[in-house]
Parts: structure tokens; C-alpha cells; sequence
């Protein structure tokens, strides 16, 4: 069994996370890159929102894999996010559960079992023929 953070899924907590520096950081960036002088205003919303996503975190604990964890949640890299983890674990979540249920597969296989592309049209490009044909 895997120790630390995930040690025992149903009674670990969520990792710490200083969401203040991550914040104050992101904030420096933005106003760097736009111009403005609001810092304050930007550090609060990402404050919320990363507080929102340690709640979820919170509820969602114990239904994480433990070894989805280590590599989705890592208190000592440079600024860590709890909106990072909660994504990072969400999309390891929902693609287990799509190889559990055979769905991955679908619409890329072809009869004989090799592998395919899914179609362009599906994707929402649109290619047109003359780029195609020379």
C-alpha cells in the first residue's frame, strides 16, 4: 500500500498546497502580460477558485485511485495548484473508466481489429478537398 498522501484513500486528506504564493505569482504574470495594475483583484479570484477546487478535492477524496495520486499531486514542485490536481485526477479518473468500459475503442477500430483514425468530420475540421489533392 502506498504511503504519504495516499496512504489510506478513505481517511487521507488532501495535501497543502500555498495557494498564496501560486496566486500572488499568477497575478504577477497576468499583469505583466496585460498591463494592469490590479493585482489584488486577480489574487482574489484565483484565491477562490483554487479554494473551490480544494473543496472538491476534499469530497472527492476517497474516490482517487492511490496511484493516480503521485503523479498528479506534488506539494513541493514549483507553485502547486489544487485546480491542477483536481484536473490532473479527473481525467485519470474518466479514463480508467472508459478502458473499464471498453469505450476508448469505439469508432477506432476497424472490423479486421487495426487501429484507425477517427474521422475528420468528427473532430470538427473542415479540410477541403483541393488541399488534399494536388
Amino acid at each position: 500500500m502506498l504511503t504519504g498522501a495516499f496512504g489510506c484513500a478513505a481517511q487521507a486528506q488532501v495535501p497543502v498546497a500555498n495557494i498564496q504564493a501560486t496566486c500572488k505569482a499568477a497575478s504577477a504574470v497576468t499583469l505583466g502580460l496585460s498591463g494592469n495594475t490590479d493585482s489584488q483583484n486577480d489574487i482574489n479570484i484565483c484565491l477562490d477558485s483554487e479554494n473551490r477546487a480544494r473543496q472538491q478535492l476534499a469530497k472527492d477524496w476517497s474516490t482517487y485511485i492511490p496511484p493516480t495520486g503521485p503523479e498528479c499531486v506534488q506539494t513541493g514542485v514549483y507553485l502547486p495548484s489544487y485546480i491542477e490536481w483536481l484536473t490532473c485526477l479527473e481525467m485519470n479518473k474518466s479514463v480508467r473508466q472508459m478502458r473499464q468500459g471498453g469505450q476508448y475503442m469505439k469508432g477506432l477500430t476497424n472490423p479486421d481489429g487495426s487501429m484507425t483514425m477517427p474521422p475528420l468530420a468528427g473532430l470538427g475540421l473542415s479540410i477541403r478537398s483541393s488541399i488534399l489533392r494536388p
